[in-house]
């Protein structure tokens, strides 16, 4: 294993796996005696998930206020998870807030690693007073706790109102995607479930109201509570087998691939390399089952077409038929073991995770805040959102730190130009193969018809020659059709033109690049070379979304004649 991987492995014992991210929200002003009634709710949400997803590690978001955020701070850290703190404002200035609880957040900022710890930089309207700044600062980080996590804990007295920067808020915007003042539209992304623990405030007039009842699983209107969780099973069954290949040198490889120098990045780029690499390896991994499961099908079905044509012309005896059933018991049996294992699902499901962590790494590295999450896959809201989910917990990271548009242009718009140009040639030379093979079996089947009307009485003649040529005169066309066949399951056509599509994209992005590169340096060319990443990300992540989705159209299937 490289020193990169070790490094990464390091600084996060879950890198390579796909975390569950829970955020956190909650009021402020809970009274201490009812904390050990919270936290054990708490405990018991995160209990659930390690059950029923032990692959899977727990990502927590907090702002660290005083009150449920640190409360659920304390309860994660003992339960082992991660946990990433996003401050509304600089250290000092955001303890201005709480002067007599500071001590009590220093403490609890002093066990996280100190790159688990970052600023949310707000977009600031022109003609903001420093009074609103606070309050939007805080209402900024409510919204990205929400908007970020899969889960959101709100330690909530459920009381709906308009104060801005509330927990209401906050709520609001994960069970309808919208605040009290704005919307996001179609966006159903940041919908999501809430785990509500009741509380209440000490400010509270209703401060009798009993709050030892369990916590509730809230969802917005029209979802599927069985949506969650298929998503955790997806992420689950990722992380199952990526836990068991990270620390591989395969792994190590495909990580390193990416950029070189990747070990003196920062640690969240280098987990992010990780998880694309586990995604990369374990899809390469099921692509290989899935050919050689089709492989195996498509001459096993060679083999039923042969013996049928031997039996009915050649030799008509009882061995040929109990041959033909064992061959289709065969293909029987290994149709229903790759339908468990799942292969090609997971085959085409991991090229997708993988292909999405490869554009969100390179965003990262050029300093774009961009989610990938937010304009992938999005033809099948369901069925995939779990590629989706998975993105989005991978991507609850500290924000980009030494950016490095430079290392983007070079190593992947250069690189992948010249990858997908031998790819297109390479696919290009496998389709004609194909295209000479199916043409010679119709070409042997043309002359075996040939002769038999040419030669016709002197073949009738020679018994076995006769029925040798009508043999081969009907098994010709099934050869050529099972050689289109080949090609076709296997996607030849489809990979061959992404393959000239992201060719001519890249080479396109090369021209640009080196239009730059002649150009003197000026103000706006950080911002060109941001603006092509950018838009060279969203072309790749359409082209591969689209081919994963057109694959997933062409599952393998009992032959049928």
């Amino acid at each position: 294993m490289n020193d990169s991987s070790a490094r990464v492995e390091a600084d996060h014992p879950s890198a390579g796996l796909v975390p569950l991210v829970i955020g956190v929200t909650g009021h402020r002003n809970l009274d201490p005696a009812d904390y050990p009634l919270y936290g054990a709710r708490i405990a018991e949400l995160l209990d659930y998930l390690r059950t029923h997803y032990p692959a899977t590690p727990l990502r927590m978001v907090s702002a660290l206020a005083e009150g449920a955020d640190r409360l659920a701070a304390e309860v994660g850290l003992a339960h082992g998870c991660e946990l990433l703190v996003c401050l509304p404002m600089e250290a000092t200035e955001y303890e201005r807030d709480f002067p007599e609880t500071v001590e009590e957040f220093r403490g609890l900022l002093g066990r996280i690693p100190p790159e688990n710890v970052f600023v949310l930089e707000p977009s600031v309207p022109a003609g903001t007073t420093p009074a609103d700044l606070r309050e939007l600062c805080y209402r900024e980080v409510g919204l990205y706790v929400s908007g970020r996590c899969h889960i959101l804990l709100a330690l909530w007295d459920g009381v709906r109102n308009e104060s801005f920067a509330g927990t209401a808020e906050v709520v609001r915007f994960k069970l309808e995607g919208r605040t009290h003042t704005a919307t996001r539209g179609l966006d159903v992304d940041y919908d999501g479930p809430v785990y509500w623990v009741h509380t209440r405030r000490t400010s509270s007039a209703a401060s009798t109201v009993n709050v030892d009842v369990p916590g509730k699983w809230v969802y917005p209107k029209e979802a599927n509570p069985e949506l969650l969780r298929t998503v955790c099973l997806r992420i689950d069954r990722f992380n199952a087998e990526a836990v068991h290949i990270r620390n591989s040198a395969a792994v190590a490889e495909s990580a390193a691939s990416l950029v070189p120098g990747l070990g003196e990045r920062p640690s969240a780029d280098r987990a992010m390399a990780a998880t694309f690499a586990c995604a990369d390896v374990l899809a390469r991994r099921h692509q290989r089952v899935t050919h050689w499961v089709l492989r195996w099908v498509l001459s096993l079905a060679v083999g039923l077409a042969l013996t049928f044509e031997v039996y009915s012309e050649i030799w008509a005896v009882r061995a040929m038929p109990e041959l033909y059933l064992g061959i289709f018991t065969a293909i029987v049996l290994l149709y229903l073991w790759q339908r468990k294992q799942d292969a090609q699902g997971r085959y085409l499901d991991y090229r997708a995770l993988a292909e999405g962590l490869r554009v969100q790494f390179y965003w990262r590295l050029a300093g774009l805040a961009d989610n990938v999450s937010a304009s992938y896959l999005r033809k099948q809201l369901d069925e995939l959102r779990w590629i989706r989910e998975a993105l989005r917990g991978t991507n609850v990271l500290p924000p980009p730190l030494k950016p490095r548009p430079d290392l983007v242009l070079a190593h992947w718009v250069r690189g992948q130009a010249d990858y997908f140009r031998n790819r297109a040639k390479r696919q290009m030379t496998r389709i004609h193969h194909l295209e000479v093979l199916s043409s010679i079996s119709l070409l042997v089947g043309l002359t075996a018809t040939a002769s038999l009307v040419v030669f016709w009485h002197r073949l009738e003649s020679m018994g076995k020659w006769h029925h040798w040529i009508v043999l081969t005169m009907g098994f010709a066309p099934i050869a050529a059709a099972l050689w289109e066949t080949y090609g076709e399951r296997f996607g030849l056509r489809s990979q061959a033109h992404q393959y000239a599509r992201f060719a001519t994209v890249f080479g396109r992005a090369e021209k640009v690049i080196s239009h730059l590169e002649d150009a003197p340096s000026a103000p706006h060319r950080a911002h060109s070379e941001r603006s092509l990443i950018r838009e060279l990300g969203r072309e790749a992540l359409m082209e591969s979304g689209d081919w994963v989705l057109l694959l997933r159209e062409r599952p393998i299937v009992l032959p049928k004649g």
